[in-house]
């Protein structure tokens, strides 16, 4: 029978709000690094915003880059260190509105860097924005009151189907409403580490997480909300990989 321990890599708590998934998505990352015993060579990379409670509780060398450009600093880091197992971490806020263009050129350059980005459709840190990638029709925000409309905001768009004409290594959607759910988000999250172990190519991982402050939900009914709302327009698994199966 196994036997679960909380990784070393991590020294405190996660500092989220209740019911966030960024604190699972922390261990994912710990679990993963350790069990691959990178622990020792790991360059954390978080942007400015919920990702950079990870700063307090995980224990790697970090750097925090400027919003929306953590694709970026994270390719400079690699370059010249290309020795070490370089992560990025953000949302989906900093990945693919405000720094679309950073993350874009890091997968068309294919920089063999591991981007996790945390899909909680909403704009989290600064206070629960519509968000123009991720935000779902009818969803109200504090910039969306009466609800996300088509005819004035369009459509969210699942980018990972852009990503992946960019011959990126691998590229793949999470999500973490169930503990299945979260065992295979782990293992998108442990290949996209494994990846960058064995010098291939840029590899991305998106998980559908709940936000259950900004959404004014209980944790359970955002989780429910991911399974039964978000993962319609953003289905879960592997779009793309060089190294199996497409």
């Amino acid at each position: 029978m196994p036997v679960y321990k909380t990784p070393k890599s991590i020294i405190a708590p996660s500092g989220c709000c209740g019911g966030c998934g960024h604190g699972i998505i922390q261990r994912l990352i710990a679990e993963s690094i350790e069990e691959l015993g990178l622990q020792d060579q790991v360059i954390a990379c978080v942007d400015i915003a919920c990702s950079e409670w990870s700063l307090d509780c995980l224990d790697y060398d970090h750097i925090a880059g400027p919003h929306g450009r953590i694709a970026s600093v994270a390719t400079g880091i690699k370059k010249v260190r290309p020795d070490k197992t370089v992560y990025a971490l953000a949302g989906d806020g900093s990945s693919y509105v405000i720094g679309w263009t950073e993350t874009t050129y890091a997968a068309v350059r294919d920089i063999p860097i591991t981007m996790i980005v945390v899909n909680n459709g909403i704009f989290g840190m600064t206070g629960g924005q519509m968000n123009l990638a991720t935000t779902l029709i009818g969803d109200k925000t504090v910039s969306s009151k009466a609800g996300r409309r088509r005819e004035t905001m369009g459509h969210p768009v699942d980018m990972l189907q852009a990503i992946k004409t960019f011959d990126v290594e691998f590229a793949a959607r999470g999500a973490l409403y169930d503990t299945k759910h979260i065992d295979e988000t782990k293992r998108f999250i442990k290949k996209g580490f494994e990846n960058q172990r064995d010098n291939k190519g840029f590899s991305i991982i998106e998980v559908l997480s709940p936000c259950p402050t900004n959404w004014k939900l209980d944790p359970v009914d955002a989780m429910e909300k991911i399974k039964n709302e978000n993962e319609k327009v953003f289905p879960v698994g592997v779009y793309t990989d060089r190294g199996g199966n497409k």
